[in-house]
């Protein structure tokens, strides 16, 4: 009899296991696309032109739209993915190894497509457009602002892998996206009403 379990358990375990590897493929399939995903988190935000030719132009964003809609609902599943799978009961259990490294690296590619989308400068059209203003105001700014969401999800993605021996896999698997959402939705309220008009005037 116990040998019959053990064999059940042993089934049990190589299937679990070959179910992380898709789902970790999965994410790291996700994680490859994260930079097409942000630039719809890019476009979704108002943008001052800082060159010469488009001085004073405010490029609308699309706001929070069914695009920016779908961008949060696939990178968010991509993040839970990227914690693999747990080992036992679903909110108790600890997750593996596995899906730590790829969690881990996970963090640091959102955190990388976010500041590689944040230097895409769509103003310039030729060596002769130079910048507005000599410090280039507010092209570093605007991506400064832009990079803080995937940053800070970044972070807390390596913090969380860091800590898959100390905390339960749901809140592994969570909290780097109820961080994403927030900020989110924190960047889009502040960028706005308050960081856009600070963009559009003159440096400080």
């Amino acid at each position: 009899m116990t040998l019959h379990a053990t064999r059940e358990d042993d089934v049990v375990t190589k299937a679990r296991d070959r179910a992380e590897v898709v789902v970790l493929v999965v994410a790291a399939v996700g994680l490859v696309v994260f930079g097409y995903l942000s630039l719809g988190f890019h476009s979704s935000l108002p943008r001052v032109d800082p060159s010469q030719l488009g001085h004073g132009v405010t490029y609308s964003g699309s706001g929070l739209d069914s695009q920016w809609a779908w961008c949060v609902l696939i990178s968010s599943v991509t993040m839970i993915a990227a914690a693999g799978l747990p080992t036992a009961r679903l909110w108790a259990s600890r997750g593996s190894i596995r899906g730590a490294v790829v969690q881990g690296v996970g963090g640091l590619v959102v955190a990388g497509w976010t500041g590689v989308v944040s230097q895409l400068t769509f103003y310039f059209t030729g060596p002769g457009d130079n910048c507005t203003y000599a410090s280039c105001w507010p092209l570093k700014e605007q991506a400064a602002a832009f990079v803080v969401p995937g940053v800070l999800t970044g972070i807390v993605m390596i913090v969380m892998a860091c800590l898959v021996n100390r905390l339960p896999w749901s809140v592994r698997a969570l909290t780097p996206v109820v961080v994403w959402i927030a900020t989110l939705l924190v960047q889009h309220a502040v960028w706005t009403s308050y960081l856009l008009p600070i963009f559009e005037g003159p440096p400080r």
